[in-house]
């Protein structure tokens, strides 16, 4: 694996755990990780998957970090946890780009069947799918009305 479908080898049960947990709140929810870039956007995408989300919105979402990642960079540079990483690549190396979300909804496509394949291989089932669809769809129509 590489890029971000290599997330779903190393910490499948870490993305899981996060649908599970959108699913299963009772409020709002936010994601997130250090950057909000590609722990972020491999959950995110999945959850906009499952809610029937077109996949450009999906790209334009994951994309939108890119607004904020100057200031995200320069805090996550003052870290002594991140300094290292983050200085030994250029700043623009760490922009989320659209193809890198669309290689890997292409991957879950080719090697799941697609998001919902992969989620099922993980141990999400359809009853869980169901669930956070439901939570999703049912809050995407109340923020829109």
């Amino acid at each position: 694996p590489r890029g971000l479908d290599m997330l779903l080898s190393i910490v499948p049960d870490n993305v899981v755990a996060a649908l599970r947990a959108i699913a299963d709140s009772d409020g709002a929810a936010v994601v997130h990780c250090a950057a909000g870039k590609d722990r972020t956007g491999v959950v995110v995408a999945l959850a906009l998957s499952v809610a029937g989300v077109p996949r450009e919105r999906i790209v334009a979402d994951y994309v939108a970090t890119a607004e904020r990642m100057e200031p995200l960079l320069a805090r996550l540079k003052a870290s002594d946890t991140y300094r290292e990483d983050l200085d030994s690549r250029p700043d623009d190396s760490h922009r989320p780009r659209p193809e890198t979300m669309r290689l890997f909804l292409a991957h879950l496509d080719e090697q799941h069947g697609g998001p919902l394949g992969w989620l099922a291989t993980a141990g999400f089932g359809p009853d869980e799918v169901a669930r956070l669809r439901s939570r999703l769809v049912r809050s995407a129509v109340r923020v829109q009305d």
